[in-house]
C-alpha cells in the first residue's frame, strides 16, 4: 500500500540518523531543583512508562542528581499536558515524552499544539506496533481479523490509546482500509492510554487493540492475550519472533512509533545540553540496553539537532498519511 511505504521512508530516515554520532557539549547548567516530567496520558500507558524507566535509572545510575517526579495530566488530546508544559517556558525542570501523536493531534485539529511549539531534546528508541486481542477471541490470527472487517467493516471494534490519528490507530485503519472498508466508520474506541486499552481488551469489552510490544508481551506470555500480527517490515526478534507480519499475512502495513523527550519552547543551549548529555548516558547504561532487548525496541538515539530533522520530515510523513486516510478535515 501506498500508505505505509510513506511511512516507512520515515522510519529508514530515523534509523539511518541514528547512527550520527551526538554531539559532545559541555554543559553549564543542571538541575537546582525537582525535575517534572509531564505526561499527557494516563499512568500505565506507553509514555508513562517511558518515564518511569527514565527516572528510575537516573536515580539508581546516579546520572540526574536531582529528583524526578512523574507527572500525569491525560486529557484534550494531551492538550492539557502540553499547556502545563509550556506555562514554563525557558525551564529545564520539564520535561516531557513525545511521539508521532504530537503531530496527529494538531493536523486533526484536537490541539492546538504543534511540535515546533516546544524544544525537541532527544529521540530515544522506536518500536513496532503489535495487534493483540484477549486469549479466547475468536479471531485467530490477522487473516481472521481481515475476513471479518470483510464480512462487517464496522464489526470489530479497535482499542485506540490516547487519541484518534495516533500511531495505533493508523495500524488499525491501514487494515480496515486493506478489507474494504472506510476508516472514517473503523470502530475506534478512544481510552486515555495504551494500557487502559490493553485492559479493555483484556476485560472483554473491546476485540481488538493496537499497541506497543512492552504493554501487550507480559499478557501474552502469562496466556491471557494472543498477538496476531506486527506491523513491521520484517519479523521481530526474541519473545516476538514467532509473531508474523502483516506482510506476511498479505497487507503491506508498516507502522512505528518513536518515542522522543521534549522540554518547553525557549530552553537554553546550556538546557539542552545539559539533557543530551544525561540522555545520551543514559542509553548507553547497562539497564537501559536490558530494557530495549526485553521490549524489542530500536536503538534510535538522536541529539537535540538531529532530533529537530528528523521530526521535520516525519511531520510531512504523517501529514500524507492522515490526508490519504481522510482524517484531516
Amino acid at each position: 500500500m501506498k500508505i505505509s511505504n510513506i511511512w516507512s521512508v520515515a522510519i529508514l530516515s530515523l534509523v539511518a540518523a541514528a547512527s550520527l554520532p551526538a554531539p559532545v557539549v559541555l554543559a553549564q547548567w543542571k538541575p537546582e531543583k525537582n525535575v517534572e516530567f509531564v505526561i499527557g496520558t494516563g499512568p500505565g500507558g506507553a509514555f508513562d512508562s517511558t518515564a518511569r524507566r527514565l527516572q528510575r535509572i537516573w536515580k539508581e545510575a546516579g546520572i540526574v542528581g536531582a529528583t524526578t517526579l512523574v507527572i500525569n495530566k491525560p486529557g484534550a488530546g494531551q492538550s492539557l499536558a502540553l499547556a502545563y508544559l509550556n506555562q514554563h517556558t525557558g525551564d529545564g525542570h520539564y520535561l516531557s515524552i513525545a511521539s508521532g501523536i504530537i503531530f496527529s493531534n494538531h493536523l486533526t485539529g484536537k490541539t492546538p499544539y504543534a511540535y515546533t511549539d516546544f524544544t525537541p531534546v532527544a529521540m530515544l528508541f522506536n518500536e513496532a506496533t503489535v495487534f493483540a486481542v484477549k486469549a479466547d477471541s475468536p479471531l485467530k490470527g490477522g487473516r481472521d481479523l481481515l475476513e471479518r472487517l470483510r464480512k462487517d467493516p464496522t464489526g470489530p471494534s479497535f482499542a485506540v490509546g490516547s487519541t484518534l490519528g495516533s500511531a495505533t490507530h493508523i495500524a488499525g485503519a491501514l487494515i480496515v482500509k486493506a478489507a474494504g472498508g472506510d476508516v472514517r466508520k473503523m470502530k475506534a474506541v478512544v481510552l486515555n492510554s495504551s494500557g487502559d486499552s490493553v485492559t479493555a481488551v483484556l476485560g472483554g469489552h473491546i476485540d481488538v487493540v493496537m499497541s506497543a510490544a512492552t504493554l501487550v508481551l507480559p499478557h501474552a506470555q502469562a496466556g491471557k492475550m494472543r498477538i496476531i500480527a506486527v506491523a513491521s517490515p520484517q519479523r521481530l526478534t526474541g519473545a516476538l519472533a514467532e509473531v508474523p507480519t502483516w506482510k506476511e499475512q498479505g497487507v503491506d502495513a508498516v507502522v512505528s512509533n518513536w518515542r522522543a523527550v521534549i522540554g518547553p519552547r525557549g530552553m537554553t543551549p546550556d538546557q539542552v545540553a545539559y539533557w543530551e548529555g544525561a540522555l545520551a548516558r543514559t542509553v548507553k547504561s547497562a539497564e537501559w540496553q536490558g530494557e530495549v532487548a526485553r521490549n524489542v525496541w530500536e536503538d534510535a538515539f538522536l541529539g537535540s539537532r538531529e532530533a529537530k530533522q528528523f521530526l521535520d520530515a516525519d511531520y510531512a510523513a504523517t501529514k500524507a498519511i492522515l490526508t490519504e486516510l481522510g482524517l484531516i478535515k
